[in-house]
């Protein structure tokens, strides 16, 4: 995704639809946070969102270059900015967040073509860095999307290497493992943006330019490979999938960017079950842009809702 521009360009009167279904309860708008700028309670093009155990939302503030910290239950008083340093070594641009736990912040920083991390707490004395440009083993080129297992592994979209990256970060060189390869095929991908990994460690990839989400078991890459939907703004099909997420319940949800909505399915009966919510604008209930996209332990979904310069919060999704 490039200049919000582009966003609206590509926008038309077809991608603006809301989707419903009988046999998938949907979801429903309950609020917003932020607006446009670059002060507290700010955003400038926000493009990922994750949440801690605390319930505490961290958001990728990409013009602002920082990650922001803040709790839903008081967003004007929790509201607390990470910023890039001018010098030192605490610099990125950066894409995407992820939160292992309230210690261990990682984002993908596209500008030094690495993986960050760092302790909220001791900012920025804990920022350590991982990688750095090139196609090669320890290496990544653009990687946005982070997320991580429940070992504490971490996967990374290396966007422009068109793979996805594991890696322990204890044991960052020794660990490094690639899957896939450019491509439109099964095992390859074509600019992958977002990801996530379920309870069970299986990985799913929002294949932005492949407009289809990637399900894949690291144990078995080439046998367990499976993909989900096509392009278009149809049903079953996805305009520009950025960011995927998937609940407790193995619910899988998109943010289908240039559709201007949240897609969700079981990946059991994909066609059966795929709901979509939401519309172009900027009214409650509708997007502009939606790129990130992460579900908190009770179950509420939360958006990057890039072009509109704010955090989306949704819930609803009952029972498949």
């Amino acid at each position: 995704m490039k200049a919000r521009s582009k966003i609206r360009h590509l926008v038309t009167a077809a991608a603006a639809i809301l989707l419903t279904t009988s046999a998938h309860a949907g979801l429903s708008f309950v609020q917003s946070f932020g607006s446009q700028g670059s002060g507290s309670g700010q955003f400038s093009l926000p493009s990922a969102v994750a949440v801690d155990s605390a319930g505490n939302v961290y958001v990728s503030d990409v013009l602002n270059n920082r990650i922001v910290r803040f709790n839903p239950a008081n967003f004007a008083g929790t509201f607390t900015s990470f910023a890039s340093q001018r010098s030192g070594r605490a610099q990125f641009g950066l894409k995407g967040v992820a939160v292992v736990s309230a210690s261990n912040v990682y984002l993908g920083d596209i500008t030094y073509h690495r993986i960050a991390r760092f302790n909220p707490a001791w900012f920025p004395h804990t920022f350590t860095s991982f990688g750095g440009i090139g196609p090669g083993s320890g290496q990544f080129n653009s990687p946005i999307g982070v997320a991580a297992d429940a070992a504490g592994n971490i996967y990374v979209a290396d966007t422009k290497n068109n793979r996805i990256v594991r890696f322990d970060p204890a044991k960052f060189t020794r660990t490094f493992t690639s899957f896939g390869s450019f491509g439109s095929s099964s095992g390859q991908f074509h600019f992958p943006t977002g990801l996530t990994v379920d309870s069970a460690g299986i990985v799913y990839v929002a294949d932005r330019d492949n407009s289809r989400i990637v399900r894949f078991n690291p144990a078995n890459f080439a046998g367990t490979f499976t993909s989900f939907g096509k392009h278009g703004s149809g049903r079953g099909k996805f305009n520009t999938p950025y960011g995927v997420a998937v609940d407790g319940k193995g619910i899988v949800y998109v943010a289908d960017a240039y559709n201007n909505r949240i897609d969700s399915f079981n990946p059991a009966n994909f066609a059966g079950t795929f709901t979509s919510f939401g519309k172009h604008g900027t009214g409650n209930g509708q997007f502009d842009g939606p790129i990130g996209v992460t579900v908190d332990r009770a179950g509420n979904v939360w958006v990057a809702d890039y072009d509109n310069n704010r955090i989306v919060q949704l819930t609803g999704a009952a029972a498949r």
